[in-house]
């Protein structure tokens, strides 16, 4: 059996925090891009390529640009191409806020009435383009706790692609007045997993049959093994931890562990990112170009598929079955 790959896009402005005069130039050149790249991975892999879109429809998009939907016109030809290719698509939710006269923006990770408000905007934009409730879900800077976990459920969110296994917890990078740290995912599985209501990185010991909603799955993001030293800001300052493999970051390290994947013989999927507005960004375009470049003749994709979320977690419960 083939191994899922699941190319995972968020589709956001370039910068952070305030980004009232951004131009989304990131996301344009990620529609240029990927519209060259599909081909070249169909060649290599033998096999029809879709992509993963998570796309911003919070509270910060809304009050920025004066609706939710404002991808829309940032990049009108993506939501087409996306259709016409009959990509998977989900929500990217952030949980940025603003404060005072100033418009100060900061990550409120610790009100829970927030992030819900974040998602159930996030929830009606996708609807409004889509025409439908989504169904999978990437929080903005990896942020997930127990209390997403019942929102996600509430909302029908049945797959959520937040996780990064083995990252250690940290500031929210570029935000000094984030409420909270991030999560620490140092104990986090590496494998799709049905969370349990009591803590969310351990999978729950049953299914229950009366659950008002579809079960909601954790597909983690797929991160660097072994673990690495890396310092932390605050005792004891240095751990062992992992990243992302996010194509714009550490270019050798993540290409050196993307092929080292694809080349590994086994049933979950492997996923990794890409933030759409970081193409807009000269040294991060020429990291994800190394990356890509290389990922796009490499021999060994014929033994892997690009997938949609549901279909990568369809196919690794198939395959853990037929083990049993």
């Amino acid at each position: 059996m083939q191994r899922c790959i699941v190319f995972a896009i968020d589709v956001e402005p370039d910068g952070r925090a305030d980004v009232r005069n951004d131009p989304w130039s990131g996301t344009a050149v990620t529609l240029q891009e990927l519209m060259v790249l599909r081909p070249h991975l169909e060649e290599t892999c033998g096999s029809p390529v879709c992509f993963n879109w998570f796309f911003r429809f919070d509270p910060q998009i809304e009050q920025t640009w004066g609706r939710s939907d404002w991808v829309l016109e940032a990049c009108p030809r993506l939501i087409e191409w996306v259709l016409e290719n009959r990509d998977f698509t989900g929500i990217h939710v952030h949980l940025w806020r603003c404060e005072g006269h100033q418009r100060r923006w900061f990550n409120d990770f610790a009100d829970s009435s927030w992030t819900a408000q974040c998602l159930r905007s996030s929830i009606a934009g996708y609807q409004s383009i889509f025409g439908v409730r989504p169904v999978a879900c990437r929080f903005g800077d990896r942020w997930m706790g127990n209390e997403e976990i019942k929102l996600l459920r509430a909302g029908g969110i049945r797959y959520d692609l937040t996780v990064e296994p083995g990252v250690a917890s940290e500031p929210s990078p570029g935000d000094p007045h984030a409420t909270v740290w991030l999560p620490d995912y140092r104990r986090a599985l590496r494998v799709p997993y049905r969370p349990s209501a009591a803590d969310f990185l351990i999978p729950e010991t049953h299914s229950g049959t009366d659950a008002p909603n579809p079960p909601l799955w954790i597909v983690p993001v797929t991160t660097t093994q072994p673990p690495r030293w890396i310092p932390v800001r605050r005792f004891p300052f240095v751990v062992k931890a992992s990243r992302a493999l996010n194509l714009v970051l550490h270019p050798r390290t993540t290409w050196q562990q993307l092929a080292s994947e694809i080349d590994r013989r086994c049933h979950e999927p492997l996923v990794f990112l890409l933030r759409s507005g970081d193409l807009g960004d000269p040294g991060f375009f020429a990291n994800f170009k190394y990356v890509i470049e290389r990922l796009a003749s490499y021999r060994s994709l014929r033994n892997c598929r690009f997938t949609g979320v549901e279909e990568a977690v369809t196919s690794f419960l198939q395959a853990e079955k037929g083990r049993v």
